[in-house]
């Protein structure tokens, strides 16, 4: 009867544990909810102009009109009607402690943009993250795996904005509101092609790009988090893409805010799986936050080429080359 009553003791003891820690937002703590503060975040009402209505995918022949993701003329306008960014996550991160506060959004939530959290008082870093997605879900999706590091869905990095702040929960307020300003931390290559109709001869394009950049965000930096070569392919074959003109939009991220040591290779494949045309581009300079267009025949055996860097809604750097 003892060792029966011992055993028990220590089942309600055990499941005494258990019931007070719960589960806020994806993170296990140990402090009940009464031990917690309201926190409330609100994104992009001051935060982007306009960006161009491409997400870093497949672009081909894309509409020119941008999306207009500044609130309207008194700032207030909900993320929801923000039509470029389909995601956001945030993550905050108690100072000397390796765990952290998680939150996702989809476009499709309601409220999208606006967070609220229930955490302990202390310091914290936030890192928050707006990306233009293609179709997000639970398993497609950027990931915050630190404050250090942050991984796009099959490392094709899209259209992104971020922010990475100082928090602090004070103990005698009962609720605090951020207004969280994001800025761009990509930058993007565009490799405009329009001037040619595919030829029927050619099937997939690919690009290599090596140099001071790669596909991995470093919040706390605003850079990548270290050096990769990105490459990708893409299939535009079949009579649905016949004599269609394409862009392709590559979205990375840069070791610095200037950089002037990336290299474009770039390979039009024909339907015999040979190369029809092979071009090399060096020097190439790109500027965080800003957009450089190549703009000539990449795909057919033409030889002549010229590139030049522009923005009609991302800024320009200033620079300007036309070679033949």
């Amino acid at each position: 009867m003892k060792k029966c009553l011992t055993k028990s003791l220590w089942l309600i003891i055990a499941a005494l544990l258990v019931v007070s820690c719960s589960k806020e937002d994806g993170v296990m703590d140990s402090s009940s909810r009464s031990d917690k503060l309201e926190v409330s975040f609100n994104f992009f009402e001051k935060s982007i102009s306009e960006i161009e209505s491409r997400a870093g995918t497949d672009d081909v022949a894309q509409a020119a009109s941008p999306w207009i993701t500044r609130a309207d003329t008194d700032g207030k306008k909900n993320l929801s009607e923000c039509k470029q960014i389909t995601e956001l996550e945030v993550a905050l991160f108690p100072e000397n402690k390796d765990t952290m506060y998680m939150v996702t959004q989809f476009s499709t939530d309601k409220n999208f943009g606006q967070v609220k959290l229930y955490v302990p008082r202390g310091n914290y870093k936030m890192v928050a993250i707006a990306a233009s997605t293609d179709t997000p879900s639970k398993d497609n999706k950027v990931s915050i795996k630190s404050k250090t590091e942050v991984v796009f869905p099959k490392n094709v990095v899209t259209d992104m904005f971020y922010t990475y702040q100082d928090i602090v929960v004070k103990d005698r307020e009962e609720s605090q509101n951020y207004d969280c300003i994001l800025k761009r931390g990509v930058t993007e290559l565009l490799l405009d092609s329009r001037q040619e109709p595919r030829p029927d001869y050619i099937k997939s394009f690919k690009y290599t790009i090596t140099g001071n950049c790669g596909n991995v965000f470093n919040p706390s930096t605003g850079h990548c988090l270290k050096q990769a070569t990105l490459t990708r392919t893409y299939d535009i074959s079949g009579d649905r893409l016949k004599a269609k003109r394409f862009t392709f939009s590559i979205y990375f991220f840069l070791g610095e805010d200037d950089v002037t040591d990336i290299t474009l290779t770039t390979q039009s494949i024909d339907t015999e799986d040979k190369v029809a045309k092979n071009l090399s581009f060096e020097t190439v300079h790109m500027v965080k936050g800003k957009m450089t267009t190549y703009k000539g025949p990449f795909l057919s055996t033409h030889s002549a080429a010229s590139f030049f860097i522009d923005s009609p809604t991302i800024p320009g750097s200033g620079f300007n080359t036309e070679f033949e």
